[in-house]
Protein backbone atom coordinates (compact mmCIF):
# COMPACT_ATOMS: atom_id res chain seq x y z
CA UNK A 1 0.00 0.00 0.00
CA UNK A 2 1.37 3.41 -1.03
CA UNK A 3 2.64 5.80 1.64
CA UNK A 4 2.02 9.55 1.58
CA UNK A 5 2.37 12.60 3.82
CA UNK A 6 -0.07 15.30 4.86
CA UNK A 7 -0.38 18.13 7.36
CA UNK A 8 -3.26 17.39 9.70
CA UNK A 9 -5.03 19.70 12.11
CA UNK A 10 -5.57 17.31 15.02
CA UNK A 11 -7.44 19.66 17.33
CA UNK A 12 -8.99 23.10 17.05
CA UNK A 13 -6.63 25.78 18.30
CA UNK A 14 -3.59 23.65 17.48
CA UNK A 15 -1.03 23.65 14.71
CA UNK A 16 -1.17 21.34 11.68
CA UNK A 17 1.42 18.58 12.05
CA UNK A 18 3.00 16.37 9.40
CA UNK A 19 1.70 12.81 9.40
CA UNK A 20 2.80 9.78 7.40
CA UNK A 21 0.00 7.42 6.40
CA UNK A 22 -1.10 4.99 3.71
CA UNK A 23 -3.31 5.92 0.78
CA UNK A 24 -6.72 4.22 0.79
CA UNK A 25 -7.80 2.09 -2.15
CA UNK A 26 -9.73 4.19 -4.63
CA UNK A 27 -13.48 3.66 -4.90
CA UNK A 28 -15.29 3.72 -8.22
CA UNK A 29 -15.18 7.19 -9.87
CA UNK A 30 -12.57 8.51 -7.40
CA UNK A 31 -9.46 10.26 -8.73
CA UNK A 32 -6.09 10.42 -6.97
CA UNK A 33 -4.24 13.72 -7.41
CA UNK A 34 -0.57 14.37 -6.71
CA UNK A 35 -0.72 17.92 -5.31
CA UNK A 36 1.76 20.39 -6.80
CA UNK A 37 0.31 23.74 -5.68
CA UNK A 38 -2.11 24.67 -2.88
CA UNK A 39 -3.12 28.18 -1.84
CA UNK A 40 -3.40 29.26 1.80
CA UNK A 41 -6.80 30.86 2.45
CA UNK A 42 -7.90 32.98 5.41
CA UNK A 43 -10.82 30.62 6.03
CA UNK A 44 -8.22 28.06 7.11
CA UNK A 45 -7.31 30.42 9.95
CA UNK A 46 -10.91 30.32 11.13
CA UNK A 47 -10.96 26.53 10.88
CA UNK A 48 -7.72 26.35 12.84
CA UNK A 49 -9.31 28.50 15.56
CA UNK A 50 -12.35 26.23 15.57
CA UNK A 51 -15.09 28.85 15.36
CA UNK A 52 -16.70 31.65 13.38
CA UNK A 53 -17.39 34.88 15.28
CA UNK A 54 -21.06 35.95 15.22
CA UNK A 55 -20.54 38.92 17.56
CA UNK A 56 -21.74 39.61 21.10
CA UNK A 57 -20.08 36.46 22.36
CA UNK A 58 -21.91 34.17 19.92
CA UNK A 59 -19.96 31.69 17.79
CA UNK A 60 -20.37 28.90 15.30
CA UNK A 61 -18.34 26.11 16.90
CA UNK A 62 -16.88 23.86 14.25
CA UNK A 63 -16.62 21.02 16.77
CA UNK A 64 -20.43 20.81 16.49
CA UNK A 65 -20.28 20.55 12.69
CA UNK A 66 -19.68 17.66 10.30
CA UNK A 67 -16.01 18.59 9.85
CA UNK A 68 -13.79 15.53 10.32
CA UNK A 69 -11.01 15.69 12.87
CA UNK A 70 -8.11 15.20 12.25
CA UNK A 71 -8.54 17.40 9.18
CA UNK A 72 -6.27 18.11 6.23
CA UNK A 73 -7.19 21.68 5.26
CA UNK A 74 -6.43 23.35 1.93
CA UNK A 75 -8.91 23.87 -0.90
CA UNK A 76 -7.08 25.85 -3.63
CA UNK A 77 -5.46 22.90 -5.38
CA UNK A 78 -3.64 22.17 -8.63
CA UNK A 79 -2.10 18.76 -9.18
CA UNK A 80 -1.59 15.85 -11.54
CA UNK A 81 -3.81 12.81 -11.88
CA UNK A 82 -1.84 9.72 -10.83
CA UNK A 83 -4.54 7.05 -10.40
CA UNK A 84 -8.24 6.51 -11.06
CA UNK A 85 -10.89 4.21 -9.65
CA UNK A 86 -12.66 3.52 -12.95
CA UNK A 87 -11.39 2.45 -16.36
CA UNK A 88 -13.45 5.16 -18.01
CA UNK A 89 -11.23 7.76 -16.30
CA UNK A 90 -7.90 6.31 -17.48
CA UNK A 91 -7.61 9.14 -20.02
CA UNK A 92 -7.08 11.61 -17.17
CA UNK A 93 -3.88 10.00 -15.86
CA UNK A 94 -0.95 12.40 -16.21
CA UNK A 95 -3.13 15.48 -16.70
CA UNK A 96 -2.52 18.64 -14.71
CA UNK A 97 -5.81 19.93 -13.34
CA UNK A 98 -7.33 22.57 -11.06
CA UNK A 99 -9.79 21.07 -8.58
CA UNK A 100 -13.24 22.49 -7.91
CA UNK A 101 -13.38 22.16 -4.12
CA UNK A 102 -16.96 23.26 -3.25
CA UNK A 103 -18.61 19.88 -3.66
CA UNK A 104 -22.08 19.11 -2.39
CA UNK A 105 -23.79 15.87 -1.49
CA UNK A 106 -24.58 15.18 -5.14
CA UNK A 107 -28.07 13.94 -4.29
CA UNK A 108 -30.20 17.00 -3.50
CA UNK A 109 -32.10 19.35 -5.82
CA UNK A 110 -29.57 22.13 -5.21
CA UNK A 111 -26.69 19.94 -6.45
CA UNK A 112 -28.80 18.81 -9.41
CA UNK A 113 -29.23 22.47 -10.34
CA UNK A 114 -25.43 22.87 -10.39
CA UNK A 115 -25.08 24.82 -7.14
CA UNK A 116 -22.92 22.46 -5.09
CA UNK A 117 -21.63 25.46 -3.16
CA UNK A 118 -25.14 26.02 -1.74
CA UNK A 119 -25.71 22.39 -0.69
CA UNK A 120 -27.03 21.92 2.86
CA UNK A 121 -24.72 18.90 3.29
CA UNK A 122 -21.45 20.19 1.83
CA UNK A 123 -18.49 17.95 1.09
CA UNK A 124 -15.95 20.69 0.37
CA UNK A 125 -12.31 19.72 0.03
CA UNK A 126 -10.24 20.81 3.00
CA UNK A 127 -13.34 21.50 5.10
CA UNK A 128 -15.72 18.54 5.11
CA UNK A 129 -13.37 16.10 3.42
CA UNK A 130 -9.58 15.83 3.41
CA UNK A 131 -7.92 18.59 1.42
CA UNK A 132 -4.74 19.71 -0.26
CA UNK A 133 -2.14 20.40 2.44
CA UNK A 134 -0.77 17.03 1.48
CA UNK A 135 1.17 15.15 -1.15
CA UNK A 136 -2.06 13.56 -2.40
CA UNK A 137 -5.78 14.31 -2.38
CA UNK A 138 -8.74 12.21 -3.51
CA UNK A 139 -11.49 13.74 -5.65
CA UNK A 140 -14.85 11.93 -5.83
CA UNK A 141 -15.44 12.37 -9.57
CA UNK A 142 -13.69 13.55 -12.74
CA UNK A 143 -16.21 16.37 -13.30
CA UNK A 144 -14.41 18.35 -10.58
CA UNK A 145 -11.18 18.45 -12.63
CA UNK A 146 -10.65 21.59 -14.72
CA UNK A 147 -8.13 22.21 -17.48
CA UNK A 148 -6.02 25.34 -16.88
CA UNK A 149 -4.09 25.10 -20.14
CA UNK A 150 -0.84 27.07 -20.00
CA UNK A 151 -1.79 29.21 -16.98
CA UNK A 152 0.80 29.47 -14.22
CA UNK A 153 -0.37 26.76 -11.77
CA UNK A 154 0.73 28.86 -8.77
CA UNK A 155 -1.77 31.53 -9.82
CA UNK A 156 -4.34 29.11 -11.22
CA UNK A 157 -4.79 27.30 -7.91
CA UNK A 158 -5.99 30.57 -6.33
CA UNK A 159 -8.81 30.77 -8.86
CA UNK A 160 -10.60 27.94 -7.03
CA UNK A 161 -11.43 30.17 -4.06
CA UNK A 162 -10.17 33.75 -4.06
CA UNK A 163 -10.77 34.11 -7.79
CA UNK A 164 -14.05 32.20 -7.93
CA UNK A 165 -15.53 33.95 -4.87
CA UNK A 166 -15.06 37.45 -6.25
CA UNK A 167 -15.90 36.42 -9.83
CA UNK A 168 -19.28 35.20 -8.60
CA UNK A 169 -19.70 38.36 -6.51
CA UNK A 170 -18.82 40.64 -9.43
CA UNK A 171 -21.35 38.87 -11.65
CA UNK A 172 -24.03 39.82 -9.15
CA UNK A 173 -23.21 43.50 -9.77
CA UNK A 174 -23.78 43.30 -13.52
CA UNK A 175 -24.78 45.05 -15.67
CA UNK A 176 -22.58 48.02 -14.82
CA UNK A 177 -24.51 51.28 -14.52
CA UNK A 178 -23.31 54.17 -16.67
CA UNK A 179 -20.70 56.43 -15.01
CA UNK A 180 -20.84 54.32 -11.83
CA UNK A 181 -18.14 53.27 -9.39
CA UNK A 182 -17.27 49.96 -7.72
CA UNK A 183 -15.66 49.78 -4.28
CA UNK A 184 -13.74 46.71 -3.16
CA UNK A 185 -13.09 46.60 0.58
CA UNK A 186 -10.08 44.64 1.82
CA UNK A 187 -6.98 44.03 -0.26
CA UNK A 188 -6.20 40.49 0.79
CA UNK A 189 -6.26 37.60 -1.66
CA UNK A 190 -9.95 38.08 -2.48
CA UNK A 191 -9.79 41.84 -2.83
CA UNK A 192 -6.73 41.84 -5.07
CA UNK A 193 -8.29 39.09 -7.20
CA UNK A 194 -11.39 41.28 -7.55
CA UNK A 195 -9.29 44.26 -8.66
CA UNK A 196 -7.60 42.21 -11.39
CA UNK A 197 -10.92 40.81 -12.66
CA UNK A 198 -13.14 43.89 -12.44
CA UNK A 199 -11.73 45.82 -15.42
CA UNK A 200 -12.00 42.74 -17.63
CA UNK A 201 -15.65 42.41 -16.59
CA UNK A 202 -16.54 45.96 -17.55
CA UNK A 203 -16.10 48.01 -14.35
CA UNK A 204 -14.45 51.32 -15.27
CA UNK A 205 -14.06 53.12 -11.93
CA UNK A 206 -12.65 50.87 -9.22
CA UNK A 207 -11.92 52.08 -5.69
CA UNK A 208 -9.67 49.94 -3.50
CA UNK A 209 -10.15 50.26 0.28
CA UNK A 210 -7.83 48.98 2.99
CA UNK A 211 -5.99 50.06 6.14
CA UNK A 212 -2.49 49.18 4.81
CA UNK A 213 -0.72 51.29 2.22
CA UNK A 214 1.41 48.44 0.88
CA UNK A 215 -1.72 46.45 0.04
CA UNK A 216 -3.27 49.51 -1.57
CA UNK A 217 -0.09 49.91 -3.66
CA UNK A 218 -0.56 46.31 -4.86
CA UNK A 219 -4.15 47.16 -5.80
CA UNK A 220 -2.95 50.15 -7.80
CA UNK A 221 -0.57 47.91 -9.76
CA UNK A 222 -3.46 45.57 -10.57
CA UNK A 223 -5.61 48.37 -11.97
CA UNK A 224 -7.42 50.19 -9.15
CA UNK A 225 -8.35 53.73 -10.19
CA UNK A 226 -8.58 55.19 -6.67
CA UNK A 227 -7.14 54.19 -3.30
CA UNK A 228 -8.69 54.84 0.10
CA UNK A 229 -6.88 54.16 3.35
CA UNK A 230 -9.90 53.90 5.63
CA UNK A 231 -7.73 53.99 8.74
CA UNK A 232 -6.38 57.44 7.87
CA UNK A 233 -9.78 58.98 7.12
CA UNK A 234 -11.96 60.49 9.83
CA UNK A 235 -15.07 59.83 7.76
CA UNK A 236 -14.25 56.95 5.38
CA UNK A 237 -17.85 56.68 4.18
CA UNK A 238 -17.85 60.32 3.06
CA UNK A 239 -14.43 59.91 1.47
CA UNK A 240 -15.63 56.82 -0.39
CA UNK A 241 -18.78 58.59 -1.58
CA UNK A 242 -16.67 61.50 -2.84
CA UNK A 243 -14.22 59.27 -4.72
CA UNK A 244 -17.20 57.60 -6.38
CA UNK A 245 -18.66 60.91 -7.49
CA UNK A 246 -21.82 60.10 -5.52
CA UNK A 247 -22.40 57.15 -7.87
CA UNK A 248 -21.27 54.14 -5.86
CA UNK A 249 -23.61 51.42 -7.13
CA UNK A 250 -21.54 48.35 -6.27
CA UNK A 251 -19.50 47.25 -3.25
CA UNK A 252 -17.73 43.96 -2.58
CA UNK A 253 -16.79 43.64 1.08
CA UNK A 254 -14.12 40.96 1.43
CA UNK A 255 -13.57 41.77 5.12
CA UNK A 256 -16.99 41.40 6.70
CA UNK A 257 -16.88 43.31 9.99
CA UNK A 258 -19.39 45.87 11.32
CA UNK A 259 -17.22 48.85 10.35
CA UNK A 260 -16.87 47.80 6.70
CA UNK A 261 -20.53 46.91 6.32
CA UNK A 262 -21.68 50.22 7.81
CA UNK A 263 -19.21 52.17 5.68
CA UNK A 264 -20.61 50.54 2.57
CA UNK A 265 -24.23 51.18 3.55
CA UNK A 266 -23.48 54.84 4.27
CA UNK A 267 -21.57 55.44 1.05
CA UNK A 268 -23.69 53.82 -1.66
CA UNK A 269 -26.19 55.50 -3.98
CA UNK A 270 -29.86 54.54 -4.22
CA UNK A 271 -30.34 51.26 -6.05
CA UNK A 272 -26.90 49.93 -5.10
CA UNK A 273 -25.87 46.38 -4.31
CA UNK A 274 -23.47 45.40 -1.54
CA UNK A 275 -22.06 41.89 -1.80
CA UNK A 276 -20.53 40.42 1.36
CA UNK A 277 -17.89 37.71 0.95
CA UNK A 278 -15.77 38.43 4.05
CA UNK A 279 -16.07 36.25 7.14
CA UNK A 280 -14.18 38.11 9.86
CA UNK A 281 -17.42 38.34 11.81
CA UNK A 282 -19.42 40.32 14.29
CA UNK A 283 -22.87 41.90 14.39
CA UNK A 284 -24.11 45.15 12.97
CA UNK A 285 -27.30 47.18 13.35
CA UNK A 286 -29.54 47.63 10.33
CA UNK A 287 -32.03 50.48 10.07
CA UNK A 288 -34.53 48.35 8.21
CA UNK A 289 -36.63 51.06 6.49
CA UNK A 290 -33.50 52.45 4.83
CA UNK A 291 -33.12 49.29 2.74
CA UNK A 292 -36.41 49.73 0.86
CA UNK A 293 -36.19 53.54 0.95
CA UNK A 294 -32.79 53.36 -0.76
CA UNK A 295 -33.64 50.31 -2.89
CA UNK A 296 -30.52 48.77 -1.36
CA UNK A 297 -29.60 45.11 -1.83
CA UNK A 298 -27.39 43.53 0.83
CA UNK A 299 -26.23 40.17 -0.53
CA UNK A 300 -24.24 37.36 1.04
CA UNK A 301 -22.22 35.36 -1.48
CA UNK A 302 -20.38 32.10 -0.78
CA UNK A 303 -17.72 30.96 -3.30
CA UNK A 304 -19.23 29.96 -6.68
CA UNK A 305 -20.49 27.09 -8.78
CA UNK A 306 -18.58 24.60 -10.91
CA UNK A 307 -19.94 26.33 -14.02
CA UNK A 308 -18.72 29.69 -12.77
CA UNK A 309 -15.23 28.31 -12.17
CA UNK A 310 -15.19 27.00 -15.75
CA UNK A 311 -16.27 30.43 -16.95
CA UNK A 312 -13.60 32.12 -14.86
CA UNK A 313 -10.84 29.91 -16.24
CA UNK A 314 -12.01 30.65 -19.78
CA UNK A 315 -12.00 34.38 -19.03
CA UNK A 316 -8.49 34.28 -17.53
CA UNK A 317 -7.16 32.23 -20.45
CA UNK A 318 -8.25 35.01 -22.81
CA UNK A 319 -5.49 37.15 -21.30
CA UNK A 320 -5.50 40.74 -20.16
CA UNK A 321 -5.90 39.91 -16.47
CA UNK A 322 -2.98 40.52 -14.12
CA UNK A 323 -2.12 37.84 -11.60
CA UNK A 324 -2.38 38.78 -7.95
CA UNK A 325 0.98 38.60 -6.13
CA UNK A 326 1.88 35.00 -5.24
CA UNK A 327 4.71 33.82 -2.98
CA UNK A 328 5.58 30.13 -3.07
CA UNK A 329 6.89 28.10 -0.13
CA UNK A 330 7.39 24.40 0.58
CA UNK A 331 4.50 22.58 2.29
CA UNK A 332 6.49 22.29 5.52
CA UNK A 333 6.04 26.08 5.92
CA UNK A 334 2.27 25.71 6.44
CA UNK A 335 2.26 26.71 10.16
CA UNK A 336 4.29 29.85 9.41
CA UNK A 337 2.09 30.66 6.41
CA UNK A 338 -1.06 30.49 8.54
CA UNK A 339 0.61 32.70 11.14
CA UNK A 340 1.63 35.28 8.52
CA UNK A 341 -1.91 35.32 7.15
CA UNK A 342 -3.37 35.74 10.62
CA UNK A 343 -1.10 38.73 11.28
CA UNK A 344 -1.67 40.32 7.88
CA UNK A 345 1.99 39.88 6.97
CA UNK A 346 1.45 38.87 3.37
CA UNK A 347 0.39 40.56 0.14
CA UNK A 348 -1.66 38.45 -2.24
CA UNK A 349 -1.58 34.69 -1.80
CA UNK A 350 0.85 32.24 -0.24
CA UNK A 351 1.00 29.06 -2.31
CA UNK A 352 2.58 25.89 -0.93
CA UNK A 353 4.40 23.25 -2.99
CA UNK A 354 4.19 19.72 -1.52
Amino acid sequence: MAITHSFQLQEYGGQPVQVTHSLPELKENEILIRVTHVGVCHSDVYIQDGYQDLGNGEKINFADSAMPMPLVMGHEIVGKVVAVGSRKDQKHIGQQRLLYPWMGCGQCATCAEGHDNHCEQPQSLGIFRQGGYAEHVIVPAAKYLLDIGDLDPAWACTLACSGLTVFSALRQLLPVKQASALAIIGMGGLGLSAISLAKKMGFSCIIACDIANDKLDAAKQLGADHLLNTKNSRAPDSALKSLAGQRLFGVIDTVGIPATVQMAISAVAKGARIVLTGLQGGQTELRIPLLPFNALSLIGSYTGSLTELSQLIALVRQGGIASLPVSQRPLCCLPEALSDLRKGNTIGRIVLNP
